[in-house]
């Protein structure tokens, strides 16, 4: 029998998770899903700045869901542990000859063609293969979508907050304000909007009781609550949801107590596709 996070994990393969729906009582989040609302009308580049964890793919894709482009696909492309190989092979021009024809191929451009690219973990890159993929994405765009650019794939770019303030000083960032006009988001972490915490349990305790149908007395104990709300969430959203699913676990789907929460596990590892 499958675990409750193996059940989970395995209902989102084929597709992009989003955080979930919930009343915010966040006055910081209620600006930026105001914002969203605006940007996703757009049709402009953006730039999604936070800390990991954060929730920057669950708002691009909610960008996605609310723009004109929800009909066309969401490619994601991780950056963070690619290679060189896969770089060239993603973003470089493919020329080939198929039946006496001159082929010209940008393989993530035409994934995500009429739809949006999300390039997560951008900013964790060097600097040439930064200016490499912006030039690639100006230059394929002109070549494979020269007679309607409106349909070449809107950029989405994840920026860790962390590296964010030695980011702006360098020439990417200069390339990006020049070349693609982007908006900039930032995102709050959890610490910043506490409000919200209860919410979210409650959300996370929700969908283990629909994928474990044996689990549906799940609960959360106030003293475990508190624990949260204090908590300073390092990993964010994240980290949260992680906590409450492995305290499921540990109360075998029944009242998960304080000594339940794994607030000391390694959380930076779960989430790396972020």
């Amino acid at each position: 029998m499958q675990t409750v996070k193996e059940n989970i994990d395995s209902r989102h393969k084929t597709q992009v998770e989003v955080e979930p729906s919930f009343q915010t009582k966040s006055p910081l989040m209620k600006d930026i899903y105001q914002k969203v609302k605006s940007v996703a009308r757009l049709d402009k580049h953006l730039v999604l700045i936070g800390e990991i964890g954060v929730g920057k793919k669950s708002l691009a894709y909610a960008i996605h869901r609310n723009s004109r482009r929800s009909k066309g696909p969401f490619h994601s492309f991780y950056c963070m542990n690619s290679n060189e190989e896969e770089f060239k092979e993603a973003f470089w021009e493919q020329v080939s000859i198929e039946n006496d024809h001159l082929i010209l191929r940008y393989n993530v451009l035409e994934k995500a063609s009429n739809g949006i690219l999300y390039l997560n973990k951008f900013s964790e890159l060097n600097t040439a293969f930064m200016l490499n993929i912006i030039k690639s994405y100006i230059h394929g765009c002109h070549q494979l979508f020269r007679y309607n650019l409106a349909t070449s794939p809107r950029l989405i770019i994840s920026i860790s907050q962390d590296s964010f303030q030695q980011f702006i000083k360098t020439e990417v960032w200069g390339k990006l304000l020049a070349l693609l006009d982007p908006i900039s988001l930032m995102l709050p972490p959890l610490r910043e909007r506490r409000e919200d915490i209860i919410a979210l349990i409650e959300t996370f305790i929700e969908e283990v009781r629909i994928s474990e149908p044996n689990w549906n007395r799940l609960g959360i104990t106030d003293d475990a609550k508190r624990e949260c709300v204090a908590y300073r969430w390092p990993g964010n959203v994240r980290q949260l949801k992680n906590a409450i699913f492995q305290g499921a676990l540990l109360s075998q789907g029944s009242l998960i107590e304080q000594h339940h929460l794994p607030f000391s596990m390694n959380w930076q590892l779960p989430y790396q596709d972020e």
